[in-house]
């Protein structure tokens, strides 16, 4: 392979190598590597929180050019001595790199700074490991004849609460995190060599890939491909199997991949346990009494409230901090008896402004003192709610009373009181409708999940009318289901006890 590595290569090897030797050599599988609206997304405020943070270093000038090209402009520009460098590229011994920003020292060295769009420096993770990054671009610069003097990492800062204009210095905080690259420096260094043979071998290496000791949610795009051997439902499914590696290595090496083949002296906990036995017996667990006595502890009337939420990285509006939770919609369907059928209430914000107030005083016509809000997953709702009784301490009394007034629906399943051969251990609401009320469906719908939703708020309000309209009808549907589910559900509960 002639090509050389780029940073964003190294990491995704050190995610996993195959993965990245396919992505670079067998384009027919290239649909595959196709981001997502959200992965997309996370590109695009990752770029957005790189401009503002450049204006921590006043008269930088940015490379713009790529390839041969901006490392001849790179080396142009350090030579005149220009305080910030954006985008300096180098490219040496097969490895290349484009840097946020490199400063010029009074020392004649140079600064390597690391712009990052999370609240924290990330330390594990191989692709998400911001001190390997650091080390990658430090080990490239030095090979190219630069002197590196510090390193840094710039983050926002999860303290900072806008009021007012965004005071960038305030927004961000920068972190000198030079002793801990060096010290990663030679293990990243040998790691790099292993990189540059494995990507150039012209053979596709064999076997399945690393991420076959990961649990699902932490598998490559191409691990069907690479592990044609493991079942679509396998043991990489069963219940937080990703963070008992020790135990997943086990069946891994045993050849246990399909569920009937897990060896009864392996240690497994009651939900994984009762995942495998509802997948043999083909019958779900339910466990009436205890279900029972769940719901006759809920009070009348009942309110199923959902929220969709947008989380910039920047704060939008004044009282929130960065990542904070901007509440545009909810959905609420009441039942005021068993007998009855629900009222449904639904407010979604149009406008590019805090729909903050607006949101609380449409709950405070419906929400009465009395009765339960169902809820699920309700510690999202309840962070809602405190969020809200933060930035507008006139609506504190009726937002605290409601943090009160909450149940989780999803603790019937959390609990194991049902469990259902088809929630392949998962109690997540996309899972458990299906399994419990068939004739509704997500998969049909124009919006299907959480953070799509949430995107398409953001692409709604500077959207042509044709387009607003029909993404605003599209977020009332999917937002309406969701608490139509909760209810569906909590019905369907009612009806088998």
């Amino acid at each position: 392979m002639n090509r050389s590595i780029s940073k964003t290569n190294f990491l995704d090897f050190l995610f996993c190598s195959k993965n990245l030797w396919l992505k670079l050599n067998k384009p027919e599988l290239l649909e595959q590597f196709t981001l997502s609206d959200y992965e997309q997304h996370l590109v695009e405020e990752g770029n957005e929180v790189e401009s503002f943070a450049r204006n921590l270093f006043p008269g930088g000038i940015e490379v713009k050019s790529y390839g041969d090209e901006a490392c001849q402009e790179t080396t142009r520009l350090m030579a005149t001595g220009v305080p910030s460098i954006f985008q300096a590229t180098f490219i040496v011994d097969g490895f290349q790199v484009r840097s946020d920003v490199l400063t010029h020292t009074e020392t004649g060295g140079w600064n390597l700074y690391e712009i990052k769009g999370t609240s924290a420096i990330h330390e594990s993770g191989g692709d998400r490991n911001h001190i390997d990054d650091l080390a990658f671009q430090a080990s490239v610069l030095r090979r190219a004849g630069v002197r590196v003097e510090k390193c840094y990492v710039v983050h926002l800062n999860n303290e900072y609460v806008r009021s007012g204009e965004l005071v960038v210095e305030e927004l961000f905080t920068t972190e000198d995190v030079t002793e801990k690259v060096t010290a990663r420096m030679s293990a990243v260094e040998d790691q790099m060599e292993v990189a540059r043979e494995y990507l150039a071998k012209d053979t596709e290496p064999t076997g399945g890939c690393e991420c076959i000791y990961k649990g699902r949610s932490g598998h490559c795009t191409t691990f069907r491909y690479s592990n044609p051997q493991i079942p679509e439902y396998s043991v990489h499914d069963l219940s937080r199997i990703g963070l008992s590696k020790k135990k997943l290595q086990t069946m891994v090496e045993g050849k246990m991949f399909d569920l009937a083949d897990v060896s009864e002296d392996i240690e497994l906990s009651d939900t994984q346990k009762n995942q495998i036995l509802v997948h043999h017996r083909g019958k779900p667990i339910i466990d009436t009494d205890a279900i029972r006595a769940e719901l006759e502890g809920l009070a009348f009337p009942l309110y199923f409230l959902d929220y969709e939420t947008f989380s910039p990285a920047i704060p939008l509006f004044n009282g929130y901090r960065p990542f904070d939770k901007i509440p545009f919609q909810f959905s609420l369907h009441i039942l005021h008896d068993a007998d009855s059928e629900p009222e449904h209430v639904e407010y979604l914000h149009m406008e590019q402004t805090d729909p903050s107030e607006a949101v609380v005083k449409m709950l405070m016509e419906y929400i009465l003192p009395e009765g339960t809000i169902v809820a699920w997953n309700k510690s999202f709702e309840m962070d809602v709610h405190k969020k809200l009784a933060a930035r507008l301490p006139e609506y504190r009394p009726f937002l605290e009373r409601t943090i009160a007034m909450f149940y989780d629906l999803k603790d019937i399943f959390h609990k194991q009181y049902y469990v259902h051969p088809e929630f392949r251990g998962s109690v997540s609401i996309k899972k458990v409708l299906p399994a419990l009320v068939p004739s509704l469906q997500y998969k049909e719908l124009g919006i299907h999940g959480g953070a799509q939703a949430s995107d398409a708020w953001w692409t709604m309000l500077s959207a042509a009318p044709m387009e607003r309209d029909m993404i605003a009808n599209d977020l009332k549907t999917y937002c309406k289901l969701d608490t139509y589910a909760m209810y569906a559900i909590w019905k369907y509960l009612q009806g088998i006890i």
